[in-house]
């Protein structure tokens, strides 16, 4: 059974409503009754040093970047890095983007790099964009159709900003999204609870990341 994050947020009416309209499915088959195709791909939205920071709390972190998250970014980095090394031993594709503010002149600007422990590997696209969604004013939609993708496991940040706008506009132009909990992470707790309760609810599938390997495991010996 899958352990949501957000069930601390929820009445008991909202409990009811969920299990009565029929959203409260658990694991993998909620994913499959939802569901998902047979060419996935990894999607990593903006993990990047003005965002990430140091590695101390997000009060200090603060301080160095505005925009910068500390330990709640770096408890989510470690567990992307160990989902993409999961993903790209099973030869799922990965991809990144960078968000790119139009207060930095220089594109290759050392805040502006995708931190080293999710970095990506030589030949792995990495999109530009300037807005909160990875599709709109980028080619990422291009890249996907041309390679055959049909379903985005999405991880990052931030659940509330580009993860839930990337999702949305993923799930309208007819892909199947899967967003690994522990791999995405927000600057305010309930802003990244409820972000992803409503991209359940709506968009997309949320499992736990052990649920999405098994899943993404048993797809690739199927095929």
């Amino acid at each position: 059974m899958t352990d949501r994050v957000w069930e601390d947020l929820l009445s008991e009416q909202d409990k009811r409503v969920i299990e009565k309209a029929g959203y409260d499915k658990d694991g993998a088959s909620s994913w499959e009754s939802r569901g998902a195709g047979e060419n996935p791909m990894v999607l990593v939205i903006d993990v990047q040093e003005l965002i990430v920071g140091d590695d101390v709390p997000i009060l200090e972190a603060v301080e160095e970047h505005r925009t910068a998250m500390g330990e709640i970014a770096w408890d989510a980095v470690d567990r992307i890095a160990d989902f993409l090394e999961f993903a790209r031993g099973n030869d799922i594709p990965v991809g990144y983007t960078r968000v790119v503010p139009s207060s930095y002149d220089d594109p290759d600007h050392e805040d502006l790099a995708i931190v080293d422990p999710v970095a990506p590997e030589p030949g792995e696209t990495v999109v530009d964009k300037s807005y909160a969604s990875a599709f709109y004013g980028t080619d990422l939609l291009a890249r996907l159709n041309r390679n055959d993708v049909d379903t985005l496991v999405v991880v990052g940040n931030s659940t509330s900003g580009c993860v839930r706008a990337t999702t949305v506009d993923a799930q309208q132009h007819g892909f199947d999204v899967v967003l690994p909990q522990e791999c995405i992470f927000d600057r305010i707790e309930a802003s990244h609870k409820i972000g992803l309760l409503d991209m359940w609810m709506k968009y997309a599938e949320v499992l736990e990341t052990d649920e999405v390997e098994d899943y993404l495991e048993n797809m690739g010996e199927s095929e």
